[in-house]
């Protein structure tokens, strides 16, 4: 790629994270002058000790561009400014964006409950728990699977009837890219699988507004998976299309293209709608449990809890005796195992 193409390419990958940053951004305004993120404060908050604690919190939020900055133009100097490396510098940094974005929510709403008012520190006194049952196939779009099968089927049967080319070596290369990608395509419906399942309490006096949330959340986060799922599945057509070359390859690109283009638009139309259902619930504290009560630090081993995430007074505590940590655990292994078999 010639170095305005690389440029373009860049500028791409930051018009794309744009809707996202400005999601962050807003984020601790999201339910008006009375809440900042969960927490219940005066409406002249922001005119007094919350102008620092606002302007403290986006400035954390630039720290993973710093970074990118600095990861970029150390390949520049170093001659090592190619396409792949955006691509996995850029992968690796939006990644890290939402644990830095974790990160500086916990500490922003930390700093912010020295000023919550006093009557909304005490928990709700009555919860209501959603007894429907929820099952993967009623959050299931049919069309978006028979995509998936026909994506991976047709690069399969490419590779069996019309090779890509004559060299064994990449022949088995595109075939363990294939094996990956099935792969993957389970771990992301565990994911999916596991948010479908989890469950959650609601405050009796808001149970309706507080349990509509919880399902546009679940929904929106489904169906991002399923987006994500979708793309995955078109990686090795387009993979056998860029070997190929011609006019394969130039179809290939625009269709990825305007598909990707398309997932980005959908995944924004439902993150909006998401985040207008959020703006209009008011968020709930709930008691403590004994355990949650004890806890310190950011991970625990609680046998006794199902949950993964354990509300805690510092915050969320990750519970690595939960069954989703297991099975994480197990897919991770069986994951390295796959790779290690496939670069033999």
């Amino acid at each position: 790629m010639t170095q305005l193409q690389i440029v373009l390419l860049y500028l791409a990958s930051i018009a794309l994270r744009i809707p996202r940053i400005k999601e962050r951004w807003i984020a601790p305004l999201l339910r008006g002058p009375e809440w900042f993120f969960d927490v219940a404060v005066a409406p002249d908050f922001l005119r007094g000790p919350g102008a620092a604690i606002l302007r403290n919190y986006r400035w954390w939020l630039f720290i993973p561009w710093g970074i990118e900055g600095l990861t970029l133009v150390a390949l520049w100097l170093t001659g090592h400014l190619s396409a792949a490396n955006i691509l996995m510098t850029v992968t690796v940094i939006t990644l890290f964006t939402r644990f830095n974005y974790y990160a500086a929510r916990i500490v922003t709403e930390n700093r912010t409950r020295h000023f919550e008012h006093p009557e909304a520190r005490q928990p709700t006194s009555n919860v209501a728990l959603s007894l429907e049952p929820r099952t993967l196939s009623a959050y299931t779009d049919w069309r978006v699977e028979a995509s998936i099968i026909l994506a991976l089927s047709a690069a399969a049967l490419w590779l069996a009837f019309l090779p890509a080319t004559q060299d064994p070596a990449i022949e088995r290369r595109l075939l363990g890219l294939m094996v990956i990608d099935v792969y993957a395509q389970g771990g992301l419906l565990l994911i999916k699988s596991g948010v479908i399942r989890s469950g959650g309490a609601a405050p009796v006096d808001n149970v309706e507004q507080y349990l509509a949330w919880r399902e546009s959340l679940r929904r929106f986060t489904t169906g991002i998976c399923d987006l994500i799922r979708l793309l995955f599945s078109l990686k090795p057509l387009l993979v056998v299309s860029l070997i190929v070359g011609g006019s394969a390859r130039l179809a290939a690109i625009i269709g990825f293209g305007v598909l990707f283009m398309v997932a980005v638009g959908l995944e924004w139309r439902s993150r909006l709608a998401y985040l207008k259902v959020a703006s209009r619930t008011k968020p709930a504290k709930f008691p403590l449990l004994p355990t949650a009560q004890k806890a310190r630090g950011p991970v625990g081993f609680w046998p006794s809890l199902p949950v993964l995430l354990l509300r805690t007074a510092d915050g969320y505590a990750l519970n690595l005796a939960s069954t989703q940590v297991g099975i994480a655990g197990l897919y991770s292994a069986g994951f390295a195992s796959l790779w290690m078999w496939l670069v033999r």
